[in-house]
């Protein structure tokens, strides 16, 4: 054994076959593993996707129907406000909703005690199915008090419809139903009866048995409460439930899953031979949204992962067998291969422990081995000197791209970054942009807001690299120091130009621009340095550039009289500042991005934010560049005077009140600077919803006031219609099918399908007894 051990490790070419045997090994084991591992994922998660699927469809196949009953049961229902003075005509009614909907086992409208004193207590058609024949009688009597029964009693105390969990309709339909209950209200909102449609349990049945996913799966659907709706045994239906087979079993993963599934959760379980089961299985859950309910299905371990089991054994004995042989192969090449290096090892372990100038061994044959021989002693030669000269350069280079690197974090630390800076202040919407061409450049901007002043500057310094960087920060700096206790652009600009021309024996100068605009007044008061002329534009009008002076650039001449401009920015105009980089930004071609196409740019987001007209010239440009490298700094800085109006119209539940909708829209579009065709549009949404109001919400002869409140800022127009009315949703109420013709549509839906399709958003809420309805208009 011994004998065997000392060979081992005296031969090279015999442990170099063991390290490839060992290695391949653990590549082979892992990536088979790795393998595998993904192969039962994968079919597991195909597994997953086709019993989703299947369950998906199947639920959607339930929920489908129980829309069509409750579809059916509000199509009806408005028969029978029409014919309460008839109560024997409704049993007509009930017969309809059987003949128009084949999965309705039995409908009736159950009306409250006495409502029709001449039928008594007890008063409910009711129509059910037998033997293929809709048949009718009355529900009610003292053995069979509905007003007590859960399908009455729920959706009376909760005011809404509801789907009842299955139960035995003794008395009734004699059937395992559940029951879809639509409460009805009269004019007072007080409730006087509840209309009814049955399904029958055997239809979910049939309808959840119908799925066969696997050859030995079993499918199951569960109530609310997890009781057992469908069961592969009749007897536990509604007599068990998975919560109590969970705790009987002491199965925390089913128990886990069941609360997953009465929370309508979607997903799947694997269960091992950890529990308590004959098999390992799997169990795939979805939801029936519609009732609360939950479909799942049972698949053993057999009937998906079988397979690929048998496969995982197959694999791995042909790879056992692959390993053993390419080790034998590889021993053998690799001792013919390294035969020659036995006679090198010695003298090139020398040198590969730091000895560059170990003796070589004189290598007689004239091949590779030979000209390797030849090649190290070149080596040796220069490899000290190499390794010291290394040594030295990556110490200088890591230095400057370290000091570099401070510089730039430095140089964009002087700028401000943070955006929107004004959140407090809705007339001003401003960001900018800094992407320098190299590690440090030389263009700056600066603002900073003082008391209903904005002072606004940005600037680019001749040149290039750390000395531009070095004129930029002290410019930045100048600025904010000047215009604290300068009040012109004329004089900040003077300052400026005072303090950078003071021995500047580098004849550096930098072009400005600085402007100090009045957030109250509109009154822009600026002064240009050299530098390029901003653009302005305002939504619906074309881009041009600003009036300016050109003056000299700052730094060139000492106590130069500089010319200041002003001007009236109106409300909702984008002044766009702007550095050389832009515009003389070259594509491979050495084309010019040019003014024209910049100013084609923002006239067209004019109407946009500040960011989005940055960001869109930004990305315009690089489009143009389309990879050739940055030669400029490039510097945004977009300011945009926001029009702010905020005004309330008072009314009264009175049909003339309505008349006083236009004036206001009108005054409400003119101050705001909007297009006058929005006066229509707005005009005959908020009519719609202002006339709801006064003809619904409230009791007749009863006097109560409505607010209409309209504001526009952030360039959205915004509409708030409260009233202290009855409550009432008009986002629920379903879109008109306009396809139709008027017969054949049905009444209702036609006005919010139009203020849906002029308003951008329509949101409503109850709050402190308020209906409050908002709508949304972005300009």
């Amino acid at each position: 054994m011994k004998r065997l051990y000392y060979k081992i490790i005296s031969s090279f070419s015999l442990r170099l076959s063991l390290y490839i045997l060992t290695v391949s090994s653990i590549v082979f084991v892992v990536a088979f593993s790795v393998n595998i591992k993904s192969a039962r994922n994968n079919v597991k998660i195909e597994a997953f996707d086709k019993a989703q699927n299947v369950l998906h469809n199947t639920a959607l196949q339930i929920d489908n129907v129980l829309s069509s009953v409750e579809t059916a049961v509000r199509n009806v229902s408005w028969l029978v406000y029409e014919n309460l003075d008839d109560p024997d005509y409704l049993y007509s009614l009930t017969e309809r909703v059987l003949k128009s909907n084949s999965f309705v086992f039995g409908s009736a409208i159950a009306f409250e005690p006495y409502y029709y004193k001449e039928k008594g207590m007890f008063f409910s058609p009711f129509s059910y199915r037998e033997e293929g024949k809709i048949l009718s009688k009355q529900l009610g009597s003292v053995d069979y008090d509905y007003h007590y029964m859960d399908w009455y009693q729920i959706p009376k105390l909760l005011g809404t419809p509801y789907w009842s969990e299955p139960y035995y309709d003794d008395g009734g339909a004699d059937e395992i139903i559940s029951t879809f209950s639509f409460p009805l209200y009269d004019n007072d909102g007080k409730l006087f009866a509840v209309f009814t449609a049955d399904i029958s349990l055997q239809w979910f049945a049939r309808k959840v048995n119908s799925m066969k996913i696997y050859p030995n799966s079993r499918n199951y659907m569960i109530g609310r409460g997890g009781t057992f709706l469908v069961h592969p045994d009749d007897e536990s239906i509604l007599n068990e439930s998975l919560f109590a087979t969970a705790l009987y079993s002491n199965d925390k993963k089913l128990l886990d899953i069941a609360h997953k599934m009465t929370s309508l959760k979607t997903g799947m379980g694997e269960f091992d031979d950890d529990n308590q089961y004959d098999e390992e299985y799997f169990l795939f859950y979805a939801p029936v949204t519609s009732t609360g309910w939950s479909v799942f299905v049972s698949c053993t371990h057999s009937d998906i992962l079988a397979s690929m089991d048998k496969m995982t054994l197959i694999i791995s004995i042909m790879g056992i067998i692959g390993l053993l042989l390419m080790t034998g192969l590889c021993y053998m090449a690799i001792k013919k291969l390294t035969n020659p290096l036995v006679h090198f090892a010695t003298s090139a372990r020398e040198i590969a422990d730091g000895n560059f100038n170990a003796s070589l061994p004189d290598i007689k044959t004239e091949d590779e081995m030979h000209t390797l021989c030849n090649s190290f002693k070149d080596m040796q030669l220069s490899l000290v000197d190499y390794i010291s000269q290394l040594k030295q350069t990556t110490a200088n280079r890591e230095r400057i791209e370290s000091e570099l690197r401070i510089a730039r974090n430095i140089q964009e630390g002087m700028v401000p970054k943070i955006f929107p800076p004004f959140p407090h202040r809705e007339d001003i919407d401003l960001y900018a942009i800094l992407k320098p061409a190299r590690e440090v450049g030389g263009d700056l901007y600066d603002f900073f807001l003082k008391g209903d002043k904005l002072y606004f500057m940005i600037g680019d310094v001749s040149g290039k690299g750390v000395p531009a960087s070095l004129v930029m920060a002290v410019s930045c700096r100048l600025f904010r120091t000047v215009s604290s206790h300068v009040d012109s652009a004329q004089g900040i600009i003077s300052a400026l130009n005072d303090t950078l021309a003071d021995k500047n024996e580098s004849n550096m100068f930098c072009t400005a621009f600085v402007g100090i605009l009045n957030l109250a007044s509109g009154v822009l008061e600026y002064c240009n340095a050299g530098h390029n002329a901003p653009v302005i534009a305002c939504g619906g009008e074309k881009a041009g550039f600003l009036d300016v002076v050109p003056n000299l650039p700052l730094g060139l001449f000492e106590g130069f009289e500089y010319q200041g401009q002003s001007c009236i920015l109106k409300k909702g105009s984008s002044l766009l500042l702007y550095t050389d980089g832009i515009t003389e930004a070259e594509n491979l071609e050495k084309e010019l991005y040019s003014d024209d196409r910049m100013l084609e740019l923002i006239g067209g987001c004019a109407s946009k934010g500040a960011s989005d007209i940055c960001e869109s010239l930004v990305a315009d440009v690089d489009k143009h560049s389309n990879g050739a490298q940055q030669s400029d700094d490039i510097t945004l800085l977009c300011l945009k005077y926001m029009q702010v109006v905020d005004k309330e119209l008072v009314m009264f539940n009175r049909v003339s009140e309505i008349d006083k909708l236009p004036a206001f829209i009108e005054e409400v579009v003119s101050e705001g600077g909007l297009p006058a065709e929005l006066v229509f549009n707005f005009n005959l949404a908020l009519e719609e919803a202002v006339s709801n109001v006064i003809l619904y919400a409230y009791p007749k002869d009863e006097e109560h006031s409505l607010s209409l409140r309209a504001r526009i800022a952030q360039g959205t127009i915004t509409f708030v219609l409260s009233d202290s009315g009855k409550p009432f949703d008009p986002t629920v109420v379903k879109d008109a099918d306009v396809s139709l013709s008027a017969q054949e549509r049905g009444i209702g839906g036609l006005g919010i399908f139009l203020v849906r399709q002029i308003m951008d958003s329509v949101e409503y809420c109850r709050k402190d007894d308020l209906n409050i309805l908002t709508l949304k208009k972005l300009i």
